[in-house]
């Protein structure tokens, strides 16, 4: 399967977390973590594919106490970053359209691959100038769908809704891979992944327990 595998952490994991992630880890899984810890993920283990939950609207070095641009994530090896997470959107009055499209732009020029997050009103969270960026990005660039009445629930939609929420953004952005996220564990991956709009899974809470992460990877 070569669908993409993705764990986010939140703000959770210790050390001694990273350490058992690091030696056990399925290669194919892109791992989510706080940023405190990409750098020692990556010196424990280099072949780890490593995303970043947000980084900064700033593109360069500067001022800007407490930021951590795109530019700093790339150099510590990530591949990936997290972009416009709801879990940002409500908490977050910085997270804006305008920002989370000046984010998305910033992982691009540093030669990552976002993952920008949408609930049901996507259509409502992706702006003219976002639009366009997608439309020329479409290889740089993933969607992913989470409905916010799963995030966090355990109940996941039909897979007729997630097959036609995904259909409806692939027929706007042609070429755009797009994940599913929302309480995606081990009893729901398998039937999830096996729909033919899913190009990958957004794990949350799951993604913090080794095994079950493996065993997704390897469905």
């Amino acid at each position: 399967m070569n669908k993409l595998i993705v764990g986010n952490w939140k703000m959770n994991g210790n050390v001694s977390l990273v350490d058992e992630f690091s030696q056990n880890l399925d290669e194919r899984v892109i791992l989510g973590i706080p940023s405190v810890f990409i750098a020692y993920t990556h010196f424990k283990n280099p072949d780890l594919q490593i995303a970043a939950q947000d980084c900064s609207v700033y593109p360069d070095f500067g001022a800007h106490t407490g930021e951590i641009s795109a530019k700093m994530l790339a150099e510590l090896g990530c591949k990936y970053v997290i972009v416009g997470h709801s879990e940002r959107r409500r908490t977050s009055n910085f997270d804006t359209q305008q920002n989370i499209f000046a984010k998305l732009k910033n992982v691009v020029t540093c030669g990552m691959k976002a993952i920008l997050c949408v609930d049901e009103s996507y259509h409502k969270l992706i702006d003219i100038q976002t639009k366009e960026f997608l439309e020329t990005n479409v290889d740089k660039i993933f969607i992913a769908y989470e409905p916010l009445s799963a995030i966090g629930t355990g109940n996941i939609p039909s897979l007729t809704d997630i097959s036609e929420t995904l259909s409806k953004i692939k027929q706007v952005y042609l070429g755009m891979k797009t994940l599913y996220g929302g309480s995606v564990n081990l009893s729901n991956a398998k039937e999830i992944l096996a729909i033919d709009e899913v190009d990958g899974v957004l794990i949350g809470g799951a993604s913090l327990k080794l095994d079950e992460l493996n065993e997704i990877a390897k469905l």
